[in-house]
């Protein structure tokens, strides 16, 4: 599955759904505690592990040609000229000495608990200090993320982190998997996923709107294949460069770290040595 994300284009994609989303929602997000989860399935646990295989199958396979063509480039065009965010959001000074990288997924309930419980207090001792900066990078996990994602790559810049906040600190109204396990126990897999991408995205578009954007733009945004092509860059950049199959992942200069703030934090402070 994770191969599909770099060869379909973004409106093929976006309207597909060949795999359940449980299967998609386990492949990268971090494990997790709670026995109602449902990681308890054995089936979705043995589509996970296979889609995690196909990313190392993934990174071993792509010669260095390869490799270097999917390097996120500097972009030949303005935000303005491209008509979408088409380069890192960073949080934070850009000159700050120590450079955090984050991939998450919007999908991902790991990626909410670091967005709405870790990274307020990193922001606060690192951030908000100048001595860090954090890299927003996605790594899509299934339809819904790359839509929600795609729609945030249409925001202006002042409006992409808080609108990054807002689909974290609500995930668990639009991104409802209790409502997938219902729809998937009175229909088959395929009707199930559907009727699953369509009310979850009808929910993610009314933060767009309470965010700024109308109709014609969310449609437009969504419509837009130059943002999938962008965002499949970034993400097998990351499979490629730091080889991350799990969200959330964080690197602090160049090396990875736990999602924890004391194991963040300490290798914060390493490089500040």
């Amino acid at each position: 599955m994770i191969k599909q994300l770099y060869t379909r284009n973004i409106g093929v994609f976006a309207k597909s759904a060949t795999v359940t989303i449980l299967s998609l929602f386990l492949v990268a997000c971090g494990e997790s505690d709670n026995a109602s989860e449902p990681a308890e399935n054995a089936d979705a646990m043995a589509s996970a592990a296979s889609a995690a295989s196909e990313v190392e199958e993934v990174a071993e396979q792509a010669s260095q040609n390869d490799m270097a063509a999917a390097m996120p480039k500097e972009p030949s065009l303005s935000v303005e000229e491209a008509g979408f965010l088409n380069r890192d959001m960073v949080m934070g000074d850009p000159n700050a000495p120590v450079e955090i990288i984050e991939y998450a997924s919007l999908t991902c309930n790991h990626c909410a608990t670091f967005h709405n419980n870790v990274l307020p207090k990193i922001k606060e001792d690192y951030i908000d200090t100048g001595k860090a900066k954090l890299v927003m990078r996605s790594f899509m996990l299934n339809p819904i993320d790359m839509s929600a994602t795609t729609l945030s790559r249409c925001m202006t810049e002042k409006r992409y982190v808080p609108f990054m906040n807002m689909l974290f600190s609500r995930q668990m109204e639009w991104y409802d998997v209790g409502k997938y396990q219902e729809l998937s126990a009175n229909n088959d897999p395929q009707t199930a996923n559907q009727m699953f991408i369509d009310a979850t995205m009808t929910e993610v578009q009314k933060y767009a709107r309470q965010a700024g954007m109308n109709k014609a733009k969310i449609d437009a945004c969504l419509a837009n294949e130059d943002i999938g092509k962008y965002l499949f860059e970034v993400q097998q950049y990351a499979v490629e460069q730091y080889k991350v199959n799990a969200t959330p992942t964080i690197i602090v200069n160049g090396n990875k770290a736990g999602n924890d703030y004391n194991s963040i934090s300490k290798a914060i402070e390493a490089e500040l040595d």
